[in-house]
């Protein structure tokens, strides 16, 4: 018997130089084995709020993991890692994961409240077809 908690998670992804798109699909695939039944909304453009960087491609990913929040996290900043991100290049991001929800709990305010975590999740809310390719991948 299993009695590991199931966790319900939305996570925002987020790529402003290189191969963005590819970025967000690289992380997409490394996180697919912490977290099951995907599903990924469709890519937006935005400005970086900073002014300082180029444009970022956003995408939000949701799901369940049986990873507590602070496991979860640490994946999160490994995977950001692995996958290319720079922290001595803060304006030049491979590659920016973030936990939006966790369970009913909003991790990051600052990422929820966004711009384009809200366009988003406003997409969502709007039917099957917005949120793209991305179930169960």
């Amino acid at each position: 018997m299993d009695d590991r908690h199931t966790a319900q998670v939305t996570i925002m992804l987020g790529s402003n130089t290189g191969d963005r798109k590819a970025n967000l699909d690289n992380a997409v695939k490394a996180l697919s084995g912490h977290v099951d039944r995907i599903a990924v909304t469709r890519d937006i453009d935005n400005p970086d709020f900073t002014g300082r960087g180029p444009d970022y491609l956003n995408r939000l990913l949701t799901g369940t993991t049986t990873l507590p929040l602070h496991s979860l996290k640490a994946l999160l900043k490994e995977t950001e890692t692995v996958l290319g991100r720079d922290r001595a290049t803060p304006r030049l991001v491979a590659i920016d994961i973030d936990i939006v929800v966790y369970d009913d709990e909003i991790v990051k305010p600052s990422e929820y409240t966004s711009p384009p975590c809200q366009a988003l999740l406003a997409a969502k809310k709007i039917g099957a077809d917005d949120w793209g390719l991305g179930k169960n991948r």
